[in-house]
């Protein structure tokens, strides 16, 4: 299991959410197991998703694919950053 942090900077978070619901299926089928959304309380359109996914392999595969990047600029999002993080450990 991997965890992948992805930090996008949508044009309409309104826009986006719809296309990225649409491909929940899509990411099952790739490996993923959960997605959280979190949006930047001062700007809206500042969208950070955590990620739980199978395996590092299949989450690259799908995140950096030419269709994902393609389809996230027809909607008006920009990529900020992806990375992939290793659990390191639990606290409270």
């Amino acid at each position: 299991m991997i965890n992948v942090l992805g930090q996008l900077k949508v044009e309409s978070y309104d826009k986006w959410k719809p296309a990225f619901d649409e491909r929940s299926t899509m990411r099952k089928e790739a490996g993923s197991k959960e997605a959280i959304l979190f949006r930047n309380s001062d700007d809206p359109n500042d969208v950070m998703i955590l990620f739980k996914w199978d395996n590092k392999e299949n989450a690259q595969k799908y995140l950096e694919s030419e269709s994902i990047k393609k389809l996230l600029k027809n909607i008006g999002v920009d990529i900020v950053k992806i990375t992939y993080l290793d659990e390191a450990a639990k606290t409270i």
